[in-house]
């Protein structure tokens, strides 16, 4: 078996997802402006074996029936944060070996300025560099963007695939691997032959022009995407690398990473060209019962009231207004719906008992160092997943824990890599290659395939 990969899932603000616990005095994330705060958690990752650090992110914040509540600001709801883009630069300096992931948005980012930004990172990292697709849901960001309607759930995901494939022209497709001479001699920097225009007159997107970046390590980033809908794994399967799924348990992780492969096979692809990666918590001591009390511990502090609005800014549903009794089946939304479908089965008293303390975290393990490396390769045996996202309670903490306690013994056991890899790109640590192989649909806008030009 190859060896897993760990992800540290952070955002650039206060609160990850268990709202409130900003305010523990060993939490440090009220340090998310100081650039030393993430230069030494990246470090830290480095040291310890971490494979990326994941950044999401999103323009919005929570809304109830359109006002933004109080404790929103009080606690610290997805206001105020950062751009974590701009973190990227300064961490690939600081460290020799960890990778990044970024969030950036298909329903408002344009789609050359952000390939832009990509090739941008990728030169820059020596392509350590992943993006995150989402598509974006809320009526807050329509708002902040100017834009005239909101687009409905499927729609956001044919957006999606058009931005994509503009991407692909853009990154694979403009420059031809050999253009770039740097030819001081000669005084020949490139060859204007070798540099295309790409035409692209789509649905939703019009563009005429050169992609002015030179071909960077990876050309395309590591694509991750997180979609859970029927459309989401669609998208995902036919594109993506990475994929995070939901793990509410053994049997319905099992059921994401057997359909996850079915879908990768049916767009073509290999059944393992996907990476499934699920969300992981833990609490480390030196019994279990200490270990379930430091998780306790960590929970008393979220606030119920902010965990309501986060949950509202994900998906546009106040859980206050459900009916208890109902069943979570029934709920429907336009908004996100990865929060909304790991709760299929249960009634909406359940599900909202559930996310009001546990917010957004899948997998919460504790115990000793050797019972959680139980249960993680229990885990990985039971539902075939690739890797874990790991999501702290309090930063630095639970990251020292993990990395001093835990990574040594999966390591022992062959389930985490060694410290001693060699440099390289985001997408050869996964692969062994550093560009998209021919079975991706980016290679038919390569020009060693055919002419860049999509839509047209």
């Amino acid at each position: 078996m190859s060896h897993l990969l760990f992800g540290a899932f952070e955002i650039n603000g206060v609160n990850l997802t268990s709202q409130g616990l900003w305010a523990r005095p060993d939490q440090n994330t009220h340090r998310y402006t100081e650039l030393s705060y993430w230069t030494e958690l990246a470090k830290l990752l480095d040291r310890g074996g971490f494979d990326f650090l994941f950044l999401a992110d999103s323009y919005g914040y929570p809304s109830l029936e359109g006002e933004t509540p109080p404790v929103a600001f009080e606690q610290a709801v997805e206001i105020p944060k950062n751009d974590p883009m701009l973190l990227v630069p300064a961490l690939a300096a600081a460290t020799d070996q960890l990778m990044f992931a970024v969030t950036t948005s298909t329903s408002f980012e344009a789609p050359f300025a952000n390939a832009r930004r990509f090739a941008t990172l990728d030169h820059l990292t020596k392509g350590r560099i992943g993006w995150n697709v989402v598509t974006t849901s809320s009526a807050v960001v329509t708002d902040l963007f100017g834009r005239d309607r909101y687009v409905p759930h499927d729609e956001r995901y044919a957006i999606a695939q058009e931005y994509l494939d503009l991407s692909y022209a853009l990154l694979e497709g403009s420059w031809e691997d050999d253009a770039v001479k740097a030819d001081k001699v000669r005084r020949l920097y490139a060859v204007a032959e070798k540099v295309h225009k790409i035409h692209h007159h789509g649905r939703y997107f019009d563009l005429d022009g050169y992609f002015n970046c030179e071909p960077s390590p990876q050309r395309t980033p590591v694509l991750i995407q997180a979609g859970a809908s029927s459309t989401g794994r669609a998208f995902a399967a036919g594109n993506a690398e990475i994929t995070f799924l939901q793990g509410k348990d053994t049997a319905s992780l099992r059921s994401q990473v057997d359909d996850l492969r079915g879908r990768a096979v049916e767009a073509g692809r290999a059944a393992d060209a996907i990476k499934a990666v699920v969300g992981l918590s833990v609490v480390v001591n030196e019994s279990e019962a200490r270990a379930r009390a430091r998780l306790d511990d960590y929970l008393s502090w979220v606030d119920v009231d902010a965990a309501r609005a986060y949950y509202a800014s994900m998906t546009g549903i106040d859980l206050a207004t459900l009916d208890p009794d109902a069943s979570f089946s029934s709920v429907q939304t336009e908004g996100g719906r990865t929060q909304v479908e790991r709760y299929r089965g249960s009634s909406a008293r359940e599900a909202a008992a559930d996310f009001l303390r546990y917010g957004m975290r899948e997998f919460i393990l504790t115990g000793t160092p050797t019972q959680v490396a139980d249960r993680i390769e229990e885990l990985v045996g039971e539902t075939g997943v690739d890797g874990f996202n790991f999501t702290p309670f309090v930063s630095p903490g639970s990251y020292e824990q993990f990395i001093e306690l835990v990574l040594p013994e999966l390591r022992r056991r062959g389930l985490a890599a060694p410290l001693d890899r060699q440099p390289g790109t985001f997408r050869k640590r996964l692969t062994g290659a550093d560009r998209l192989p021919a079975s991706h649909p980016a290679d038919r806008f390569r020009r060693s395939t055919q002419a860049a030009a999509v839509g047209s």
